[in-house]
């Protein structure tokens, strides 16, 4: 970057920018994980009459396919501002 461009050119602070970036990531995961576990409650506990005990590892499992989904966006943009 140039030191003579002006400040009106300058792009947002990175804290700010992977701050916001985990945010909204982590409010949609969230909202994701809460549908997504409804769905296997209803499914699988009430629909198809299994113990809850049986259906856990399937909640644990999806948790972490979710977990992956905060992770690549987060890295994303912060590789996207620091290049």
């Amino acid at each position: 970057m140039n030191s003579d461009s002006s400040t009106a050119d300058s792009s947002p602070p990175l804290a700010g920018v992977v701050v916001g970036a985990f945010s909204v990531v982590v409010l949609l995961a969230a909202t994701a994980y809460t549908v997504m576990l409804a769905v296997i409650d209803w499914a699988a506990v009430s629909l198809l009459a299994y113990p809850a005990n049986a259906v856990a590892p399937f909640a644990v499992i999806s948790g972490a396919i979710v977990t992956i989904a905060v992770i690549i966006p987060t890295a994303l943009i912060t590789v996207n501002k620091t290049a």
